[in-house]
Parts: structure tokens; C-alpha cells; sequence
């Protein structure tokens, strides 16, 4: 019998640049596409081909206008995202327009909506999308909890984060503690919790997969020996993240399907003071080629977070940086 599975898409990708435009609310603007066009009947985050010669920031600039009627003065180029659909390849520059002006409006016909960014359905939109959807809800800060060596210091260290979580530091906190056994840790996590949800704070944790079962639907951060296990993304949790430190590895977070990623070390650290940091160019270069929202981690603190920011990242994750230290 004859195979009847599809075909590979081959040939060069169609290079399309998209832009995440909100206005003084926080709503993001969406579009849909139009009957006859391919994805017809979608939302999407307006934007358009890129030209042969044409970088994309021009080529987004030029779409916003012929399109909307708005002219752009500032945008950061923040994921590229390849996607397959059954009839033509794709890949996604993204960026996030900072700066502009104008009314926008429909010039080619199509609806158009601003819309808060907890109310986008992912279904609604194409599928290469997701990332983008991810971005838009994600935080610009995540604190790193200090890691206690034993379970005398877990009291000190729930201080702590209570404090920087008052005085909003951090839009999310993974809860990191290598030291501790399975119940301490559990411990730990629980007192984090009951300081986090009260605030709406997303809480991540750091530990095996199967301690968790006492927590249906908390975030699930994986260093890179545990992720390096894997062949898909971990089910029965909230938010996952990865750990990674080069290329391959933002490559992998995206192929497991994980949220977002945490690079490091941008810059020199206590607390891994044999590692050569990446630099802010080489950082750069990486987030810019990353199909899933990156954080900045070695060396950062509040003051990062611009620079962090300018250069693609969706924001920044520290330990002392976050805690006021």
C-alpha cells in the first residue's frame, strides 16, 4: 500500500516580518486575514513579505504603513520563528515596535482589533504563532531564589523573596535549591507559593519532575541535565522552561516546545565564576535567531533590564540582582 503520509515542504522559506504593537493600555493589535488568502479567517499580529534585497526591519516598517498607516520610529527584532505549514515554509522575524505613530486602520480591508494579551486564543491563530502569544504574557523580570543548604536556612530564604515579591522585583520566580532533599525542597516551594499566588506570580520549579505531583499545573524550569533526557516536553505542568548556553540549546528548547529560555551567562557571575560569559553581542546575535522568548541571566539586576530588552530579550532572571542585593 502506497504511503499516505504528506510530502516534506521544501524550497525557501517565505521570510515574512511581524510586529507586536500595543498601545498605552497594554492591548496588542491583531488582524485577520481575509477570505482567499492563505489562512484565511485567522488572526494574526500585522506584517508582511519581505522583499528580495530588503532587510526586515524595512520590510516591516514599509508593511505597517502600506497596511495600517502607521509609521514606525523604534522596533527590536526578537524571534525568528521557521515553521512548516502543509503548502509553504515559513519564517517569522518578529519584533516588538517600541515607537510609533498614527491611527491604525484596515487600508486593505481586513479587521482589525487591539486586544488584551491574556484574552488571545492560541487557537485562533496560526500555529506559528505560539511563540509570539508566550511573549506577550510573559514578564520582563524572574527571580531566582537563593539556594539554602539546609533546611534551617529555607525560613531566611522565604523571607527574602517575600520581600522582593512586595515590592515588585520579580513577575515570576523559579524556585531553585539543589542542596535540598525531596521534602525540604517541597517545603520550600510551598512557602514560595503561598507568598506567590496571593500576588498572581507565576512560580517555576527547579527540581525532578516526579517530586511535583503534589502540585498540579506549577511552571517546570529544566537545567540542562535534566532537558538533555528528554525527547518531548514534559506534560502536567504550567509554563516550562530550559536552561541553556549556545545555540543548539535554544534550538532544543524550541524543538521540546518549551516556553521561553534562560541564557546565560551574559556577563561574569559569583555564581559560576569559571564561566566565560557570551557579551552582550554575542548575546544579541543569539536571542535575534531564537524562536522562543529568551531571558538574560549572569550578572543582571534591574539596571540590565534596558539593555536586555534593547537587545531582543524578553527581560531578565537573577538571583541577588532581583533580591536588592
Amino acid at each position: 500500500m502506497p504511503s499516505t503520509a504528506p510530502e516534506p515542504v521544501t524550497g525557501t522559506p517565505v521570510e515574512v516580518a511581524v510586529g507586536l504593537i500595543r498601545d498605552a493600555d497594554g492591548r496588542v493589535l491583531v488582524t485577520r486575514r481575509r477570505a482567499g488568502r492563505h489562512l484565511e479567517g485567522f488572526w494574526e499580529f500585522p506584517g508582511g513579505k519581505v522583499a528580495p534585497g530588503e532587510t526586515p526591519a524595512a520590510a516591516l516598517a514599509r508593511e505597517l504603513d502600506e497596511e495600517l498607516g502607521i509609521r514606525v520610529h523604534a522596533a527590536t527584532h526578537c524571534l525568528s520563528i521557521p515553521h512548516d505549514y502543509p503548502e509553504r515554509r515559513v519564517i517569522l522575524r518578529v519584533f516588538r515596535v517600541a515607537d510609533w505613530t498614527g491611527q491604525p486602520a484596515g487600508r486593505e480591508g481586513q479587521p482589525l482589533e487591539w486586544r488584551a494579551p491574556q484574552a488571545l486564543e492560541a487557537a485562533e491563530f496560526p500555529a506559528a504563532n505560539g511563540p509570539m502569544l508566550a511573549a506577550l504574557t510573559l514578564p520582563a523580570t524572574c527571580l531566582v531564589t537563593p539556594s539554602p543548604r539546609t533546611v534551617d536556612e529555607i525560613g531566611t530564604v522565604v523571607a527574602r523573596v517575600g520581600q522582593a515579591l512586595a515590592s515588585a522585583q520579580a513577575g515570576m520566580v523559579q524556585v531553585r535549591a539543589p542542596h535540598l532533599e525531596r521534602d525540604d525542597y517541597l517545603e520550600l516551594l510551598a512557602a514560595v507559593l503561598t507568598r506567590a499566588e496571593p500576588q498572581a506570580i507565576p512560580v517555576l520549579a527547579n527540581a525532578p519532575p516526579p517530586w511535583l505531583a503534589g502540585f498540579p499545573q506549577i511552571g517546570l524550569h529544566l537545567p540542562e541535565r535534566r532537558w538533555r533526557e528528554l525527547d518531548a516536553r514534559p506534560q502536567g505542568f504550567g509554563r516550562v522552561a530550559l536552561s541553556v548556553h549556545d545555540r543548539a540549546g535554544l534550538e532544543r528548547a524550541a524543538a521540546l516546545g518549551a516556553d521561553f529560555a534562560v541564557l546565560s551567562p551574559v556577563e561574569a557571575t559569583a555564581t559560576h565564576p569559571g564561566a566565560k560569559p557570551l557579551g552582550w553581542e554575542r548575546f544579541t546575535q543569539l536571542v535575534r535567531g531564537a524562536a522562543l522568548p529568551v531571558y538574560a541571566l549572569g550578572g543582571m539586576d534591574t539596571a540590565s533590564l534596558p539593555q536586555a530588552q534593547a537587545a531582543g530579550a524578553q527581560g531578565i532572571a537573577a538571583i541577588r540582582g532581583l533580591l536588592g542585593d
